[in-house]
């Protein structure tokens, strides 16, 4: 008796198949080109951040530039204007901008007033000191006349504190205490 095996293939759902594995092979060089890239993003990223930064702050002092300009051309036009009442020179935009400041709350006679009385006593120069009394500053204040004042832990030099003095003591006592009045 022969016995005879048959061998029959086994038949199976096939296997789904195996999903593809995206593989990439980076050589030493790609690698590092792609860290330099990175490294070259990262610092025009950072440039750029910088430039802008800049870019903000020169807008933001051309912006204070401006407003100074501004001011420095009111203050101008206010000494224009008071030279046109005056038979005398204007007062530099500083000063006049100082003095306005000061005397402006006490209205414009009172403010065309200083200017007459600045320039007769000091010709505008917050530094001027008169030899014979001791009077010194853009109003010419005597030692004692700027003790009474509350500008008086203040030097006599320090323009405006000189100019809001001299408004203090024209509001408070009116401008009899000055001889020289243009």
């Amino acid at each position: 008796m022969v016995l005879a095996a048959v061998v029959l293939p086994r038949v199976d759902t096939p296997a789904a198949p195996a999903p593809a594995v995206a593989v990439t092979q980076l050589n030493a060089y790609d690698g590092q080109s792609v860290v330099s890239q990175e490294r070259e993003q990262r610092a025009l990223a950072a440039a750029a951040a910088q430039v802008q930064a800049w870019t903000q702050e020169l807008e933001r002092g051309m912006a204070k530039y401006q407003t100074q300009q501004n001011a420095l051309a009111a203050a101008r036009a206010v000494a224009a204007r008071y030279a046109a009442l005056s038979n005398h020179a204007p007062p530099p935009p500083y000063i006049a901008k100082i003095i306005n400041d000061a005397f402006s709350p006490l209205g414009p006679r009172a403010v065309q007033w200083a200017i007459n009385v600045a320039y007769c006593e000091s010709r505008y120069h917050p530094n001027s000191v008169n030899t014979a009394s001791g009077a010194t500053g853009l109003f010419q204040f005597m030692a004692g006349t700027w003790s009474g004042t509350p500008w008086a832990s203040k030097s006599r030099f320090d323009a405006v504190a000189n100019a809001e003095a001299a408004a203090w003591l024209y509001k408070t006592y009116g401008p009899g205490r000055w001889s020289c009045q243009g």
